[in-house]
């Protein structure tokens, strides 16, 4: 019997049938039992309850529900002043559910070993091969956070708290509970640790990076990919993979191999239904309504000056309709003349993205403001992967 671990809380109700399309892409590629053990709160509707429950039933598997209102209600109460030092400094979005993963070794208490998954994550492999590998000293295995370990965005790190190398994506843990239960309260000091420190950008993936990561196995990144790093270094081919959607890398978009994984097991679930289909539809044309009405604002009474490679001056000039007084430059001719533009024009860019955000960076330290001097031209050409997720999440 495989046990895996999901935490969620959904104050919307959105938010679970993305931890439906993760089971169900682990029901899809693994022959053994699997037990699902979904730690929750208050927010868990009467609907996704029944959904879960039916789509493991499906599957002829089973699922335990944990309410951690009711299990650690107290233990969040004498928290309290910790928890309200932090939602000071915390995005919009973060609930309690994000310290859940603290807690499994005493929530299960008769589980010896469990994998604990990201709501995020889509699992394109036999989870077994995952289930069968070796844990650290302290019972931790997980891969490393290559965005982190690339690009230095953690605090901790920076600071010298942590080193780099060994900073893992708490997205993806394969726990031995007897050993990781050794390490007590690691809830209240990692809260403690937290705010001496000041540190609120990674949470609980940095507590446990802290009182782990030294004798935590570290394990293959193909157990935790993430599709941004994908992205970031252009591969195209989905493998036999745990792929982590971390940062809302979802899109309806079945040209792209990592969009169509996660859309394939998503509408295996009983979420994808007519009522949910519906909704799509309806987003997606409030979506492109507000788009041209924000376009049409745009250009109002102004002159357009559009900005691309020279072999596509032809096709844009075409498409956008150029009038007389209207131009196209080069990005090179872009680069030369710089901002020297008349009071009527605005520019729109046809280029890479990551161009983009360089002359966007460049554009707003001159006091420029995009949507009203400037815009990214290719939100017509191309289904805005940003978009596509708030989407996916409303309906």
């Amino acid at each position: 019997m495989i046990h895996v671990c999901y935490a969620v809380s959904d104050k919307k109700g959105t938010y679970t049938k993305f931890v439906g399309a993760s089971i169900c892409s682990i029901f899809e590629h693994t022959k053994e039992w699997v037990t699902v053990h979904f730690l929750h709160d208050y927010t868990l509707s009467t609907d996704n309850r029944r959904y879960l429950m039916q789509m493991v039933r499906d599957y002829g598997q089973q699922i335990v529900f944990y309410d951690f209102e009711r299990l650690y209600k107290k233990r969040f109460a004498d928290l309290k002043d910790d928890f309200e030092w932090l939602k000071q400094h915390l995005k919009p979005g973060v609930s309690l559910a994000t310290w859940y993963r603290l807690l499994i070794g005493e929530a299960l208490e008769r589980v010896d070993r469990v994998i604990y998954l990201d709501g995020d994550t889509i699992v394109n492999m036999d989870i077994k091969e995952l289930w069968e590998e070796e844990t650290g000293k302290n019972g931790l295995a997980a891969a490393p956070d290559t965005i982190i370990q690339q690009e230095h965005y953690s605090v901790m790190v920076k600071r010298g708290l942590y080193p780099e190398e060994r900073y893992f994506n708490a997205g993806v843990l394969l726990l031995d509970l007897e050993k990781f239960r050794k390490e007590e309260n690691v809830l209240e000091r990692g809260l403690k640790f937290l705010r001496k420190k000041k540190l609120v950008d990674y949470l609980d993936q940095d507590v446990l990076n802290y009182f782990f990561g030294k004798d935590c196995r570290i394990l293959p990144e193909k157990y935790n990919t993430l599709v941004m790093q994908e992205f970031a270094d252009r591969r195209e081919n989905v493998e036999e993979r745990i792929y982590h959607y971390a940062g809302q890398r979802y899109a309806i978009d079945a040209v792209n191999n990592f969009h169509r994984l996660f859309l394939e097991h998503l509408a295996k679930t009983p979420w994808c239904n007519a009522d949910f289909l519906a909704n799509i539809a309806r987003h997606i044309h409030q979506s492109s309504r507000s788009l041209l009405l924000g376009y049409a604002n745009f250009i109002a009474g102004m002159h357009r000056v559009v900005v691309s490679e020279e072999s596509e001056k032809e096709k844009l000039t075409k498409m956008m309709m150029l009038k007389d007084k209207e131009k196209f430059l080069t990005l090179k001719e872009f680069d030369k003349q710089g901002l020297r533009l008349e009071p009527d024009e605005i520019l729109l860019f046809f280029i890479k993205p990551e161009a983009f955000e360089n002359i966007k960076k460049h554009l707003e330290e001159c006091g420029c403001i995009e949507g009203v001097h400037f815009m990214n031209g290719n939100i017509f050409l191309y289904r805005d992967g940003g978009q596509d997720a708030k989407i996916l999440r409303e309906a």
